[in-house]
């Protein structure tokens, strides 16, 4: 793997996005369309990858909605966090096209043991509640 740290590094804000659609809105500022786009695409590639599942039609639409709704709630630091992406994010793409498949399976499966973790941090445990 070319870069495992530029994975790594984009994942983590990948990691902070079910963060962002639980603050509330502000008004004002809008994000940059550029930032948003990158964004976008780089959520819908994450989903699709770990999921193992086609993106959906309307994904990275959907997904410039919800970031531009919450765009203006967000902190300095989480903003940082969204201009790296879009920093990084056509680096990565080369790279991702450059690996072979065993590469991206196991990255796959590192993106899925790392978004899993994080579920299990916000409460949630990935399996369902017990019946009562």
């Amino acid at each position: 793997m070319k870069s495992p740290s530029l994975s790594v590094r984009l994942l983590g804000t990948l990691l902070l996005f079910p963060s962002l659609t639980v603050m509330a809105q502000a008004q004002g500022d809008t994000p940059p369309k550029a930032l948003v786009q990158a964004n976008a695409e780089f959520v819908c590639f994450f989903m699709s990858e770990v999921g193992g599942q086609p993106k959906p039609k309307d994904c990275e639409k959907d997904a410039a909605a919800e970031l531009t709704q919450v765009y203006p709630s967000l902190p300095a630091e989480q903003r940082q966090q969204l201009a790296d992406i879009q920093d990084h994010w056509p680096k990565f793409q080369k790279e991702w096209q450059a690996l072979d498949e065993i590469q991206k399976a196991a990255l796959r499966a590192q993106w899925a043991a790392m978004l899993q973790e994080q579920q299990q941090g916000l409460g949630g445990s990935g399996q369902p509640p017990p019946e009562q």
